[in-house]
């Protein structure tokens, strides 16, 4: 199987947590899946969630630009299962804050906004961690 060159080692800015923008065991769990009948699962499966999450991404940040919290509910709901799928687990966990603090009964906006932000650089490590040279 040719094993696509993820950056597991790679690690989110200080400011956003540190923690591994890949975990290696959830991400270890997908290739796992992969047989010898399909090597090209775990590749395809990365390209398939680079795919999406560009648009739920775009949803996200347009509901963020015009103050929609239902919208950027629902673009991080969406993106929460997907991004857990891939083993980017800190992203996540912020697209589930995302998620609830858009779903309050009072929605603050600025801090819908401030922690939208944040998951949206988030998302752009977990892109480049998975758009590693190889992939």
């Amino acid at each position: 199987m040719c094993r696509p060159q993820v950056s597991l080692d790679a690690r989110h800015a200080a400011d956003l947590g540190g923690g591994p923008v890949i975990d290696a065991a959830a991400f270890g769990a997908l290739e796992a899946l992969a047989r010898d009948d399909d090597p090209d699962l775990v590749r395809d499966l990365i390209a398939l969630f680079i795919d999406d999450s560009a648009q739920r991404i775009a949803s996200l940040k347009r509901g963020l630009e015009s103050g929609d919290a239902g919208a950027v509910s629902a673009a991080a709901h969406a993106l929460r299962s997907s991004a857990a799928n891939i083993g980017a687990l800190q992203f996540s966990h912020a697209c589930a804050d995302v998620e609830r603090c858009g779903r309050a009964d009072e929605v603050d906006l600025n801090e819908l906004r401030a922690i939208g932000e944040r998951t949206c650089r988030l998302y752009e490590e977990v892109v480049a961690a998975l758009s590693a040279p190889g992939n």
